[in-house]
C-alpha cells in the first residue's frame, strides 16, 4: 500500500445526516481506502477516482480538540467512507489512538471493518464492552466472492477470527451482510453456511442489505469484474425506476419483490439459529426496515437552559 501523509484542514468529526447514522457524529481516519471493493459506494463519488490513501498527520491533535466541546453527541461512528483496520502501521497506530481518546473521555464508538483487527484494539474494547459497538462486514464465506469482489480486504477465515477474539474478550458483535448479491449470495445454501457459522460463534444480530447501483458503481462494476458476472449482476437491475438512497444520491434497486424474497430466506434460516435479522432502512427506502445502529438518548448533548430570553 502507498501512504501519503497530507494536513486535514478541516474537522475530523462530521455530523452525519442520513439514514441510520442520522444525528451522530463520525470519522474517517483516511482519505481513500486501500481495500477498494469492487461495490464500493465511496469509491463512486466524484473526485474519488484516485487510488491514494491519505493519512491526516493532525487527526488526532484535532481530535483532541473537538472532543473537548460540551455540545457534541457523545457517540462516534467510524468507517463511514474508508476503514480504519487496513493493514498499514500508521493508519493502525492512529486508528488505536483516536479510540483510546474517545472511550476515555466516554464517547461511545461503532465502527464496521472487513479488515482485521489486532489484538491490542481487543484488550482496549475489553475495558469499555459497554460503549463499543462492534460491526464486522461479512457477505459470503466463499473463497471466489471473495476474489472477485473484495480481494484486498481480511479474508473470511480472518473476519471470523475477529468474531472470535472480540466475543472471547465479552464484547457483544453483529454482523452487517451488505451488499448481498443476487444469485450470489442469498441462495439457500450460501445462507446456511454463513449463518450457520456465526452462530456457532455467538453472533446473535445481522442486518442484511442488498447491492445498490449509482452511475459510478457500475463502472467500477464493469472494468473489474469479469464480463460474465458484470453482465449477471446488471441484469438484476430495472433501467429505469432511479430511487433516492440517503439523503441526495439516485440509485438502482434490485426489484423489490426480489429483495423480500431473498430477505424472506434470511429470516427463515436465522430463526432455525434464532437470530435477529435487520433490514437496513438506509437502503431500502421502499419497504419498512430497521434503524442498524442503535442510538441511546442519554448519548445527546446536555444543552443549558437559558435564565432570561
Amino acid at each position: 500500500m502507498k501512504l501519503e501523509i497530507i494536513h486535514r484542514k478541516g474537522p475530523v468529526l462530521k455530523k452525519a445526516k442520513f439514514g441510520c447514522l442520522n444525528r451522530v457524529l463520525s470519522i474517517n481516519i483516511t482519505k481513500g481506502c486501500s481495500f477498494r471493493c469492487v461495490y464500493c459506494y465511496a469509491r463512486a463519488y466524484p473526485g474519488n477516482e484516485d487510488d491514494g490513501v491519505y493519512l491526516y498527520e493532525n487527526l488526532i491533535e484535532k481530535l483532541d480538540r473537538e472532543t473537548k466541546r460540551t455540545r457534541l453527541v457523545k457517540f462516534v461512528v467510524f468507517n463511514t467512507a474508508t476503514d480504519c483496520f487496513q493493514p498499514h502501521p500508521a493508519i493502525l497506530d492512529t486508528t488505536y489512538f483516536a479510540m483510546k481518546l474517545l472511550l476515555e473521555r466516554r464517547y461511545t464508538i461503532s465502527f464496521l471493518t472487513k479488515g482485521f483487527i489486532p489484538d491490542r484494539f481487543i484488550e482496549l474494547f475489553s475495558d469499555y464492552p459497554e460503549s463499543t459497538i462492534c460491526r464486522i462486514g461479512l457477505v459470503s464465506l466463499s473463497e471466489r466472492f471473495h476474489h472477485i469482489f473484495e480481494p484486498l480486504t481480511a479474508t473470511p477465515s480472518q473476519r471470523l477470527s475477529n468474531i472470535e477474539r472480540l466475543k472471547g474478550a465479552g464484547l457483544d458483535v453483529e454482523v452487517r451482510i451488505d451488499p448481498i448479491v443476487p444469485f450470489y449470495t442469498d441462495t439457500a445454501s450460501e445462507i446456511d453456511s454463513l449463518l450457520s457459522e456465526l452462530n456457532r460463534l455467538g453472533v446473535r444480530t445481522v442486518t442484511l442489505s442488498y447491492l445498490h447501483l449509482r452511475p459510478g458503481i457500475i463502472k467500477q462494476l464493469r472494468r473489474e469484474l469479469p464480463q460474465r458476472d458484470f453482465k449477471m449482476i446488471i441484469s438484476n437491475f430495472p433501467k429505469s425506476g432511479w430511487q433516492r438512497v440517503g439523503t441526495s444520491t439516485m440509485s438502482r434497486l434490485v426489484p423489490l419483490p426480489l429483495r423480500k424474497r431473498g430477505y424472506a430466506r434470511f429470516r427463515e434460516i436465522a430463526q432455525r439459529y434464532q437470530m435477529e435479522v435487520k433490514i437496513c432502512a438506509c437502503k431500502n427506502p421502499d419497504m419498512k426496515a430497521q434503524r442498524c445502529i442503535s442510538f441511546r438518548e442519554d448519548l445527546e448533548p446536555v444543552r443549558q437552559l437559558r435564565l432570561f430570553n
